[in-house]
This record gives structure tokens, sequence and C-alpha cells, in this order.
């Protein structure tokens, strides 16, 4: 009887243990920073700002690369436009791809030229190298300037996989 009732003590203990270890298996938090300066072209018509940027920078751990993305955001609302799109950072040692979430807005001053950029970009898949199936959500600042395109953007967050 005692090697029986050791049998079944020992396999509820190896389930307990496999139960909380099986959430945890395979999962691995990976802290992400990046910042990327460039060039945006925004268009305007019928309220629907449409966006086109591309950009180089540094992100850890994905290394130094580009930054590439378009949106469309409602002009209409004024002083911060809501944008929405996707875009995809590309390093030396991953790639990112992300989609900004609504939400995201860029608020620009009285003449429209300089513009302050937030929110937050959900990471689809991270599809190589230290990032590989990664996801999650970053939060992005940044500055657009609309006389000269430029723009300079920061990511921070925490990815897992």
């Amino acid at each position: 009887m005692r090697r029986v009732w050791g049998a079944v003590c020992a396999a509820i203990v190896a389930a307990l243990i496999l139960a909380g270890a099986g959430s945890a298996v395979g999962t691995k938090t990976i802290p992400f920073t990046a910042k990327y300066a460039g060039h945006a072209t925004v268009t305007n018509s019928d309220n629907v700002a449409t966006i086109s940027a591309t950009g180089v920078g540094t992100g850890t751990p994905i290394g130094k690369g580009t930054i590439a993305g378009n949106g469309k955001g409602d002009s209409s609302q004024q002083p911060c436009v809501p944008f929405a799109g996707t875009g995809k950072m590309v390093g030396k040692l991953g790639v990112l791809n992300f989609k900004v979430n609504v939400g995201s807005s860029a608020c620009g001053d009285e003449g429209g030229h300089s513009f302050s950029v937030s929110g937050k970009a959900a990471v689809l898949k991270g599809s190589t190298g230290a990032v590989r199936g990664a996801k999650g959500t970053l939060k992005f600042t940044g500055f657009y300037n609309h006389d000269d395109g430029s723009f300079n953007v920061k990511f921070t967050g925490v990815l897992t996989r």
C-alpha cells in the first residue's frame, strides 16, 4: 500500500510541476529599444492623410538597420490626427513586423508644421534572428516635421516568445 501511495504522490507532484512549467516553457522576455530617423511623405485628400516613411537607426537586440511603414490618418481631427498602419524594422540580427494600433496620433502645432507622434505598435511577428517568434506591444514617441519630411522615433517595450 505504501508503495502505491508513494507512486500516486509522485505522479501528482510531477503533474503539478509540469502544469506549472508548461505555461513557462519556451516563454522568454526580450527587452526592446530602438531609435530611427528618416523621411516621411504625407499627402492629404478628402481628410485622409496617406503616410509613407523610411528611415535608418538601431535597435536592441536587432542591431543597425532600417524602418519602413505605411499608414493612413484622419486629418479632419485637429490638432491630433489619429493614424494607423503597418511597418517593418530590419536589423542585422532580426526583423520585426508591426501594426500601429488605433489610438496612436500625431499632434501638430497651430500651423501644422511640427508634430509630436505617440502611440503603440503591436509586434505581429519577429521573423528572424534574436526576435524570431517574438510578439508584444511597443510604445513609441517621436517627432515629424511636415515642412521637410524629417522624422525621428523611439520604440520601447518588452517582447515575448
